[in-house]
C-alpha cells in the first residue's frame, strides 16, 4: 500500500477535520482564534489541516473538554512539550520585547503615545521643616 501523502501534508477541510475528531467546525476556529493552531490555507482562504494538525488537536481538545484546562494553560504544556509554535506577533507588539506598541525595555513608560517625551515629575513635597514655618506664622 502506498502513502498518499505525508503527515504535514494539509488534506483535510475543516468539516472533515471535525468531524474525524468529533467536535464542530466552530470549535476549530476557535482553537485557531487563540491561537493554539494554524491551519494552512488555501488560495481561496480554505482552512486544510494536516495528519499532525489532527494529532496536536486531539490534544488540544483532550486538555480542553476532558481535563478543563484554559487556553492559556494548553499554550504552557505545548510549549513545554515542544508542540506549541506561536503565533507571529502582531502589529502592536514589538519584535525583541513584547511591550506594546514595540518599545524597547528601557523605553517603556517613558514615552507619550506619539512618540513624546515624558515631563519629568516634579518634585512638589516639601519639607517637615517648611509646614513647621507656614505652620508658626499662620498662628501668630
Amino acid at each position: 500500500m502506498s502513502v498518499f501523502h505525508g503527515p504535514d501534508d494539509p488534506v483535510y477541510t475543516i468539516s472533515v477535520a471535525a468531524r474525524l475528531l468529533g467536535v464542530s467546525p466552530h470549535l476549530l476556529r476557535q482553537f485557531e482564534m487563540e491561537g493554539l493552531i494554524t491551519p494552512a490555507r488555501t488560495d481561496s482562504n480554505i482552512r486544510l489541516y494536516s495528519d499532525n494538525d489532527l494529532r496536536l488537536l486531539a490534544k488540544i481538545i483532550y486538555l480542553s473538554k476532558d481535563c478543563g484546562i484554559n487556553t492559556q494553560g494548553i499554550k504552557v504544556i505545548l510549549a513545554m512539550e515542544g508542540d506549541y509554535r506561536a503565533p507571529p506577533r502582531n502589529a502592536l507588539n514589538g519584535p525583541k520585547t513584547g511591550l506594546p506598541f514595540g518599545l524597547p525595555a528601557g523605553e517603556a513608560g517613558r514615552k507619550r503615545p506619539g512618540g513624546r517625551p515624558a515631563e519629568e515629575p516634579k518634585d512638589t513635597a516639601r519639607d517637615s521643616e517648611d509646614y513647621s514655618e507656614d505652620y508658626a506664622k499662620k498662628s501668630q
